[in-house]
């Protein structure tokens, strides 16, 4: 559903009583106990509605508590599955800030005009985050200030100050 942003992915069961072990694609793990309903999907095209009962951090691990999955085996069954929210659910940002989700398939382009393409993914590599553009080829652009000049959502298109044959 196009409505729905994928927040993490619940890789395991953990321990006999239903809890699960999560992966979150959220800066930061507790991020995911701000929502009470999440959205679960093998496949990402069709979700089943899931109401939080707990979630803890252990070790940097996130484990969670669903209602109503309260063995093992329920548990497993969900093993792999993504987790989503609806978009609307999220909090309001401010200027300049945007959403990963929001970037994903916005067209680069220099200050030249060179088109380097449209942004696949981004990568988070500890000092910056990384758009990953693809075109003919694949083309990597720091996402900081000094080189991201301009995001336009309704243009759907990125501004940037980066060397055309990079």
């Amino acid at each position: 559903m196009e409505d729905i942003v994928i927040m993490g992915k619940i890789l395991s069961p953990h321990g006999i009583k239903g809890w699960i072990k999560v992966h979150a694609f959220t800066e930061k793990k507790e991020t995911l106990s701000n929502y009470k309903i999440w959205q679960t999907s093998p496949d990402e095209k069709n979700w089943l509605e899931y109401e939080i009962e707990d979630i803890q951090v252990k070790n940097k691990v996130l484990f969670a508590k669903l209602k109503n999955v309260d063995d093992r085996d329920s548990a497993d069954q969900l093993s792999k599955s993504f987790i989503g929210v609806f978009k609307k659910e999220l909090p309001d940002l401010e200027k300049n800030q945007f959403y990963w989700f929001q970037l994903i398939g916005l067209d680069v382009k220099s200050l030249t005009g060179h088109r380097f393409g449209k942004v696949e993914s981004i990568l988070e590599t500890g000092a910056n985050n990384v758009l990953v553009v693809k075109n003919e080829k694949e083309t990597l652009v720091p996402y900081i200030e000094s080189v991201i000049l301009e995001v336009d959502l309704v243009a759907k298109t990125i501004k940037v100050d980066w060397p055309d044959d990079f």
